[in-house]
């Protein structure tokens, strides 16, 4: 199999697809025209999604990484993250949400723990992360990424 990896923005007509995927895992559908939907192709086929949410004028939120299971270990999620955090630059901060045996591996993209107080956090964020903790049997980190000029 070969593993060379593109990443590109979703096109509007396949966003069907993306929810498909998304649906499959329980994760929030997606909209092609508030978000920022990248797809992963190895050899011209689909085998990932990610996305960049706005939340305010100045804050999103990365998330909806998924991978096809088949794929994994290739470094596609790898290429996600780093295109949608190119494709994010407009925003002060990014947040995201990962289990925290993710730690490290946003951590290589500038992502950093919140430290309580240290940042005013939207609520719609801090929601989703307690959310997250009651749900999952993983440990839901909540990590932002804030731009050199916030």
């Amino acid at each position: 199999m070969s593993s060379i990896v593109t990443i590109r923005l979703a096109k509007d007509d396949e966003i069907h697809w993306v929810n498909d995927q998304y649906q499959r895992v329980g994760f929030k559908l997606s909209s092609i025209d508030s978000d920022v939907i990248a797809i992963a192709l190895i050899e011209g086929q689909k085998v990932g999604v990610g996305r960049v949410q706005q939340i305010t004028e100045h804050a999103a939120e990365l998330g909806g990484m998924y991978v096809n299971p088949d794929f994994r270990g290739v470094g596609v999620a790898a290429k996600l993250v780093a295109f949608l955090v190119d494709n994010a630059s407009q925003y002060a901060s990014v947040y995201c949400l990962p289990f925290a045996h993710l730690a490290k591996f946003y951590g290589k993209f500038g992502f950093m723990p919140v430290e309580a107080g240290e940042q005013q956090v939207p609520d719609i964020v801090l929601s989703k992360h307690h959310w997250c903790n009651e749900i999952y049997e993983h440990e839901t980190l909540l990590f932002v990424k804030n731009s050199e000029n916030s």
